[in-house]
């Protein structure tokens, strides 16, 4: 009877060490530091205005690249947010073609710096050399009921900010080909990052009227029709930011895909 209290007793102990170093029996990590998956379809929230920009809606991918668009097609991009505790970097606004900002520039960009709170929450504040500091917060932005619906056959475009509409014919595989009604011939192609509601995009004029153009960006889906090119019709709407050009004078921008 001693020999079994006294093994009883040192197992007492051994548990009471583990708990004192939590250090027994696996990671101590309670995973409330990050990293987060961060990759998904986000709605941002700022306590004024970003250029002109209040509030956005948008998309985090896997690279970090956070894209949001309001609903007058000016395009806020945050700093690199790729799911690490805290962030920093550029906060920068681009208003919609041919427009400017009221401070009379094209573009505002301000510093930015903030922390990932869980999956589910992001903060932050901004500031620039005209304006006093500034706060954000993102959450997750339901813009579907459901899994993102595979874009195919043809359908229709338009440019935010510009008279041009596009048809363009989506294939199985993510790539698409087209025109627009000023006689540009267009291709790109889509790719789905895993299950989430978010696209890694490549845009190029090809050939025809248009100056050889090849562009870049981050696109999601939504059942909302922002910039009302469908009537508000009950539909899905796909939401291309083009932020890259490899022309000089080309404005990053929004290109809308509907039924």
């Amino acid at each position: 009877m001693l020999r079994s209290f006294v093994w009883s007793l040192s197992d007492v102990l051994l548990l009471l060490l583990c708990a004192m170093t939590i250090s027994c029996g696996g990671s101590s990590n309670s995973g409330s530091g990050g990293p987060f998956n961060v990759v998904g379809s986000w709605q941002v929230n700022f306590n004024f205005d970003v250029g002109a920009t209040a509030t956005g809606f948008g998309a985090i991918n896997s690279a970090g690249l956070g894209a949001f668009l309001d609903t007058s097609g000016n395009i806020v991009v945050l700093p690199t947010i790729t799911g690490a505790s805290s962030f920093s970097g550029n906060l920068t606004a681009y208003a919609v073609n041919p427009t400017f900002f009221p401070n009379g520039t094209p573009v505002e960009t301000d510093t930015a710096q903030g922390k990932v709170n869980s999956a589910t929450s992001i903060t932050g504040t901004f500031a620039s050399s005209t304006t006093s500091s500034g706060t954000f917060s993102i959450s997750p932005y339901s813009a579907l009921s459901g899994a993102p619906v595979a874009l195919s056959g043809t359908l229709h475009g338009n440019e935010i900010g510009f008279v041009n509409t596009l048809l363009l014919t989506f294939a199985p595989d993510g790539t698409f080909t087209g025109g627009d009604n000023f006689g540009c011939n267009l291709s790109g192609t889509l790719a789905q990052e895993k299950s989430s509601n978010v696209f890694d995009v490549t845009f190029a004029n090809v050939s025809g009227a248009c100056s050889s153009d090849a562009r870049t960006g981050i696109a999601f889906e939504s059942k909302t029709d922002f910039f009302n090119v469908n009537g508000g019709a009950d539909a899905t709407y796909f939401y291309m930011m083009l932020l890259t050009s490899n022309l000089n004078n080309v404005r990053p921008g929004v290109i809308v895909i509907y039924q």
